[in-house]
């Protein structure tokens, strides 16, 4: 027999636990949100990390594939876009003891000695890379998934299911998007997109693609949403000090270049008045012509400052 309330919490929709308990520990240079994070994604197996700048994204990252390829025994593969693999290949990945190599093809796949590789999301998209073979995946600036109908978000979302071990990490989520969020949760297979909609949301029949939460609902869509992601500011959010992210207080300094207003001479509204004073900053074309005229003042004078 099963006790009612356990009934109706069975009911409550929640990301299914599909990883494993950690084979060993994180790396040392790892701080403590860091390693909660990677010890609650591994666990789960899929799941988004939406972690602002500078909180570590590419180490948690790299630590959730050395994880994945250790009890696997078999490969990781990291989508990147491509300006941002050196920070894998050549500073994050060396400085905690991992080899990860850029590739391109299949050719580059067989070559490869590494267990964790990286490409970018053209790759992936146009078909070079066959993700099937990896044991584990994960996507950096998933943002790219954001739009539905996008050829990127529909080709990914066939090609990863094959994938046991999924991530994603963005720094950029939009929590009053809630399609995006959705998005995400199709991706990493923790709840269909359609069936999302159909659960969390009632429709605008007035506004296209305005999704509003039913108001039961909404305290279960974001107790959902907590199962699978996890959205973090600052370390302090999960209990720890924030020395070192916290940032000085901004002085701002203002300093007035003089222009020449006789030039406002030649300035001629519609009636056919002159102005006394220059005030031709009403749009970006005009903006720009008063910094354009005013450039050789401006450079002289931060000179002077510095």
């Amino acid at each position: 027999m099963i006790d009612y309330l356990d009934f109706l919490r069975s009911k409550i929709p929640q990301a299914e636990l599909s990883g494993f308990s950690p084979p060993s520990p994180c790396h040392h240079s790892l701080l403590h949100h860091q390693r909660d994070i990677c010890e609650w994604a591994i666990l789960g197996g899929r799941r988004a990390i939406f972690a602002s700048f500078g909180l570590g994204k590419t180490r948690m990252h790299i630590q959730l594939a050395q994880l994945i390829t250790e009890k696997t025994g078999g490969r990781y593969l990291i989508v990147a876009p491509l300006g941002v693999r050196q920070e894998f290949t050549r500073n994050d990945g060396p400085a905690m003891g991992a080899q990860i190599e850029y590739v391109r093809n299949q050719t580059d796949i067989d070559a490869a000695t590494s267990r964790i590789l990286i490409t970018n999301y053209e790759r992936v998209r146009d078909g070079d890379i066959n993700v099937a073979q990896f044991e584990g995946a994960g996507l950096d600036e998933s943002s790219v998934l954001r739009s539905y109908g996008s050829k990127t978000y529909q080709t990914f979302l066939s090609l990863f299911k094959a994938v046991k071990y999924r991530y994603v990490f963005t720094a950029t989520p939009s929590p009053n998007r809630y399609k995006e969020l959705i998005h995400y949760a199709g991706f990493l297979g923790v709840m269909d997109t359609g069936e999302a909609l159909t659960r969390f949301f009632k429709r605008d029949s007035k506004k296209a693609n305005n999704l509003t939460l039913y108001p039961h609902m909404e305290k279960q869509f974001w107790l959902w949403l907590s199962s699978w992601a996890v959205f973090l500011q600052k370390p302090s959010d999960l209990g720890y000090s924030d020395e070192g992210y916290d940032l000085p207080p901004i002085k701002v300094e203002w300093h007035v270049v003089q222009v020449d207003h006789l030039k406002a001479l030649e300035q001629v509204d519609r009636d056919g008045q002159t102005a006394i004073l220059q005030n031709r900053a009403t749009g970006l074309r005009e903006s720009a012509g008063i910094k354009r005229d005013s450039i050789a003042m401006r450079v002289s004078w931060a000179w002077s400052i510095i």
